[in-house]
């Protein structure tokens, strides 16, 4: 099931607990500070994601309906962090590889770190399916509508 996070900047206060909650949870944040909003990553359709397109070794992969780097086969080549249209892939040092958000699938967590360390609950996860029902309700229609370009085939 493809799940997709949603953030409603207008609602941010910039905090950054976010940020903070995302760096206790993996050692490094997946996520980046801009001068007003944190930014994650897109988490593209798997088939399109620029990222997983471009990487010469197939270190980055579908798991789960989120994209995940194979920190094994991952090569330090950087491609994926030119690739990504909001420069969301982030070099960890200590493990020698690439990181991306995964919406803590890769952790024991069932909500992401980020989502619940939001207090002014801006950050929610959705699947497709709950919105594209979300579109049949005429107050989200035109927003999710051009949310949704983006991962229709």
């Amino acid at each position: 099931m493809k799940t997709l996070m949603v953030i409603d900047p207008r609602m941010c206060t910039e905090c950054q607990e976010c940020i903070n909650a995302c760096k206790k949870e993996h050692g490094i944040s997946r996520a980046k500070k801009t001068s007003t909003i944190p930014i994650f990553c897109l988490h593209c359709h798997p088939e399109k994601a620029p990222c997983a397109r471009i990487c010469p070794t197939g270190a980055i992969k579908e798991e789960d309906g989120t994209l995940v780097v194979d920190e094994n086969a991952c090569i330090l080549c950087r491609l994926c962090m030119i690739a990504c249209p909001v420069g969301m892939l982030l070099i960890d040092n200590e493990k020698k590889s690439m990181q991306k958000c995964t919406l803590c699938m890769d952790s024991d967590r069932i909500i992401p770190a980020c989502v619940e360390a939001c207090k002014d609950n801006v950050l929610k996860i959705f699947s497709i399916e709950e919105l594209n029902d979300l579109k049949k309700d005429i107050t989200f229609a035109y927003v999710l509508e051009e949310a949704m370009k983006l991962y229709q085939d």
